[in-house]
């Protein structure tokens, strides 16, 4: 195969780095409150959501359309539905407004962002993919890392302006459409067709929404913690979110060591630790604590992602591999939407305010799963264990 360009390569990993800009807005979350007094905390908070949930249509419907227009295309205008309708927002005082355009946005990333992986496993082979495909999964954290230390100068001047910041994804739809390679269309056989999926995997799928609500629980309360315990104003919550993606980008790079070593106890370290973080985040009063905190959080926490995908795809099939990535796909789409009510009605319940409501909710959760996945590992082991001894009394008394 001819060597493919360096703009080639740029054009398809570009499409990782702005996968994520969804969150983008998350450290403004206490200035569009303000600004929307009249609605609902919820409500607000479901615009930084919504998106997620939007964007489950177009995935769903992204095989149709790529099948009948081509994936480049595809990827272009909806890299243009994100930038035009991300940016609306600066330039209207309407709520329902701003709701709208950002479930336009999660049209439009529903567009582009599943291509960020096929793209790379249709254009490249060999050593390359592989490399490549190690590059997507760290870009995907430092494009949400670099847009947020970006939302946190831009706020310094106007907090609307954040929104702006969306219009940078039509330099990545320019370079798709000069650059973006048109894979051949897949032909699948009646071989590959979708199987049931075991028990287990379902209790995975289950453990993976859990996973991601109780992040989606830390990440919109962040900024309003910041601003009631004092720790600092909108531009040091977005830096501080730009932080955790950073943190997450180096599990993400380290996992494969650590699990080497840990193995399922990998997911333990993950809930345990994502748990005692958020504690510290309840009881400090000095904000470089809080900020270590958090990012301390991210980082041990994104060790249980990897995990879920790894142990959910482990010996399964090829139609189940492609079924179980759908689902988890789903699952952290779907809990977006339900974080924001779930959240701020447990935040009624508990002895202070809504915001430490919640983070004391998360830490419990966090430590109850941490023992229960603990003991169920423990449990799994022993029989292996003691059919380990008796092969070694054998082998010793034959």
């Amino acid at each position: 195969m001819k060597s493919k360009t360096w703009l080639t390569t740029a054009s398809i990993l570009s499409i990782s780095l702005v996968g994520g800009v969804a969150t983008i807005i998350t450290g403004i979350l206490p200035q569009m409150e303000q600004e929307f007094a009249s609605v609902s905390t919820t409500m607000v908070e479901w615009l930084v959501t919504a998106a997620n949930i939007s964007a489950l249509v177009t995935l769903l419907l992204n095989p149709l359309l790529t099948k009948r227009f081509g994936i480049k295309k595809v990827v272009v205008v909806g890299l243009w539905v994100a930038a035009l309708t991300g940016a609306m927002p600066a330039f209207t005082h309407s709520y329902g407004l701003v709701l709208g355009s950002r479930l336009f946005l999660g049209l439009g990333l529903g567009l582009f962002s599943p291509h960020a992986i096929g793209l790379i496993a249709h254009t490249y082979h060999g050593e390359l993919r592989a490399r490549l495909l190690g590059y997507q999964t760290g870009l995907g954290a430092l494009g949400i890392a670099i847009f947020l230390a970006l939302a946190g100068l831009v706020v310094t001047v106007n907090w609307r302006g954040v929104f702006l910041l969306y219009l940078l994804l039509g330099a990545v739809a320019v370079l798709a459409a000069r650059a973006l390679p048109e894979p051949a269309t897949i032909q699948y056989t009646d071989k590959e067709e979708l199987h049931k999926l075991p028990f287990s995997r379902w209790l995975l799928v289950g453990l993976a929404f859990v996973t991601y609500l109780l992040i989606w629980g830390v990440q919109l309360k962040l900024p309003r913690l910041f601003i009631e315990h004092a720790f600092g104003n909108a531009e040091l919550a977005n830096w501080t979110l730009s932080a955790m993606n950073m943190g997450g980008l180096i599990a993400g790079l380290t996992f494969g060591r650590v699990h080497q070593h840990l193995h399922q106890y990998t997911l333990t370290i993950g809930y345990a630790g994502a748990a005692l973080s958020v504690v510290a985040l309840l009881t400090t009063k000095n904000p470089a604590v809080a900020v270590a905190a958090a990012v301390f959080f991210n980082f041990i926490y994104s060790y249980t992602g990897p995990y879920l995908v790894y142990r959910s795809q482990l010996d399964l099939p090829t139609g189940q591999i492609d079924a179980m990535s759908s689902w988890l796909t789903m699952a952290t789409i779907i809990s977006a939407f339900f974080a924001p009510p779930v959240w701020n009605l447990l935040g009624l319940i508990g002895p202070g305010a809504v915001t430490d409501n919640v983070l004391l909710w998360i830490a419990g959760v966090l430590g109850l799963i941490a023992i229960t996945v603990t003991v169920v590992f423990r449990r799994q082991a022993r029989p292996i264990l003691e059919t380990t001894m008796q092969d070694n009394r054998k082998r010793s008394h034959p």
